[in-house]
Protein backbone atom coordinates (compact mmCIF):
# COMPACT_ATOMS: atom_id res chain seq x y z
CA UNK A 1 0.00 0.00 0.00
CA UNK A 2 1.19 3.46 -0.58
CA UNK A 3 1.36 5.63 2.20
CA UNK A 4 0.04 9.43 1.82
CA UNK A 5 0.99 12.40 4.09
CA UNK A 6 -0.37 15.15 1.73
CA UNK A 7 -3.86 15.23 1.56
CA UNK A 8 -3.76 17.33 -2.44
CA UNK A 9 -1.65 13.64 -3.45
CA UNK A 10 -4.45 11.52 -2.11
CA UNK A 11 -7.45 13.27 -3.88
CA UNK A 12 -5.20 13.34 -6.57
CA UNK A 13 -4.51 9.51 -6.87
CA UNK A 14 -8.10 8.69 -6.25
CA UNK A 15 -9.47 10.62 -9.14
CA UNK A 16 -6.54 8.86 -11.30
CA UNK A 17 -7.17 5.94 -10.82
CA UNK A 18 -10.71 3.93 -11.98
CA UNK A 19 -10.98 1.71 -8.20
CA UNK A 20 -8.76 2.60 -5.25
CA UNK A 21 -9.00 1.52 -1.09
CA UNK A 22 -7.80 3.94 1.18
CA UNK A 23 -7.03 2.41 4.29
CA UNK A 24 -7.28 4.94 7.57
CA UNK A 25 -5.57 4.25 11.01
CA UNK A 26 -4.01 5.78 13.98
CA UNK A 27 -0.92 5.21 15.66
CA UNK A 28 -1.06 2.53 18.78
CA UNK A 29 -3.65 0.89 17.59
CA UNK A 30 -3.85 -3.05 17.52
CA UNK A 31 -7.25 -3.03 15.86
CA UNK A 32 -5.57 -1.11 12.90
CA UNK A 33 -2.42 -2.82 13.03
CA UNK A 34 -4.51 -6.17 12.49
CA UNK A 35 -7.04 -5.28 10.23
CA UNK A 36 -4.50 -3.37 8.03
CA UNK A 37 -2.38 -6.80 7.62
CA UNK A 38 -5.43 -8.84 6.11
CA UNK A 39 -6.36 -5.97 4.30
CA UNK A 40 -2.85 -5.83 2.50
CA UNK A 41 -3.57 -9.70 1.90
CA UNK A 42 -6.65 -9.60 0.78
CA UNK A 43 -6.25 -6.81 -2.00
CA UNK A 44 -3.16 -9.09 -3.05
CA UNK A 45 -6.02 -10.81 -5.03
CA UNK A 46 -7.11 -7.26 -6.64
CA UNK A 47 -4.07 -5.83 -8.02
CA UNK A 48 -6.24 -3.60 -10.41
CA UNK A 49 -7.08 -1.84 -7.32
CA UNK A 50 -4.86 1.06 -6.17
CA UNK A 51 -4.40 0.65 -2.30
CA UNK A 52 -3.54 3.67 -0.23
CA UNK A 53 -3.06 4.20 3.39
CA UNK A 54 -3.19 7.52 5.46
CA UNK A 55 -2.65 8.07 9.53
CA UNK A 56 -4.90 10.50 11.35
CA UNK A 57 -1.59 12.07 13.14
CA UNK A 58 0.53 12.49 9.52
CA UNK A 59 -2.39 14.03 8.35
CA UNK A 60 -5.23 15.66 10.44
CA UNK A 61 -7.51 17.59 7.69
CA UNK A 62 -8.14 13.38 6.34
CA UNK A 63 -10.77 13.24 9.21
CA UNK A 64 -12.59 16.35 8.34
CA UNK A 65 -12.18 15.42 4.31
CA UNK A 66 -13.71 11.91 4.44
CA UNK A 67 -15.38 12.21 7.34
CA UNK A 68 -14.00 9.53 9.16
CA UNK A 69 -13.93 9.91 12.85
CA UNK A 70 -12.55 6.26 14.08
CA UNK A 71 -10.16 4.18 13.09
CA UNK A 72 -9.37 1.69 11.36
CA UNK A 73 -11.79 2.78 8.35
CA UNK A 74 -11.65 1.55 4.84
CA UNK A 75 -12.93 3.24 1.69
CA UNK A 76 -13.45 1.80 -1.74
CA UNK A 77 -13.44 4.59 -4.27
CA UNK A 78 -14.70 3.77 -8.06
CA UNK A 79 -14.43 6.80 -10.56
CA UNK A 80 -13.38 8.93 -7.94
CA UNK A 81 -16.46 8.37 -6.05
CA UNK A 82 -16.75 6.70 -2.86
CA UNK A 83 -18.80 3.55 -3.29
CA UNK A 84 -18.11 1.41 0.66
CA UNK A 85 -17.06 1.97 3.70
CA UNK A 86 -16.48 0.23 6.88
CA UNK A 87 -15.45 1.63 10.10
CA UNK A 88 -14.15 0.15 13.72
CA UNK A 89 -15.60 -3.11 12.79
CA UNK A 90 -14.36 -4.42 9.38
CA UNK A 91 -16.50 -7.42 7.98
CA UNK A 92 -13.35 -8.65 5.70
CA UNK A 93 -16.66 -11.11 4.08
CA UNK A 94 -18.26 -7.94 3.06
CA UNK A 95 -15.64 -6.00 2.15
CA UNK A 96 -14.23 -9.00 -0.36
CA UNK A 97 -17.93 -9.25 -1.96
CA UNK A 98 -17.76 -5.99 -2.86
CA UNK A 99 -14.26 -5.45 -3.67
CA UNK A 100 -15.36 -8.66 -6.25
CA UNK A 101 -18.47 -6.46 -7.39
CA UNK A 102 -16.94 -3.70 -8.26
CA UNK A 103 -13.60 -5.05 -10.15
CA UNK A 104 -16.38 -6.84 -12.39
CA UNK A 105 -17.98 -3.80 -13.13
CA UNK A 106 -14.79 -1.87 -13.68
CA UNK A 107 -14.07 -4.52 -16.21
CA UNK A 108 -17.53 -4.57 -17.73
CA UNK A 109 -17.41 -0.92 -18.32
CA UNK A 110 -13.69 -1.45 -19.75
CA UNK A 111 -14.66 -3.72 -21.91
CA UNK A 112 -18.15 -1.70 -23.08
CA UNK A 113 -15.91 1.23 -24.20
CA UNK A 114 -13.64 -1.06 -25.96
Amino acid sequence: MQDYVELTELLTDIEGHPLSLLFIKTANCGVCDVTYARTVELLKQYPQVKSMVASMEKMPNLSGEFLVFTAPAILLFMDGKEVFRQARFVSFDELEHVLKLTVEETQAKKNTKA
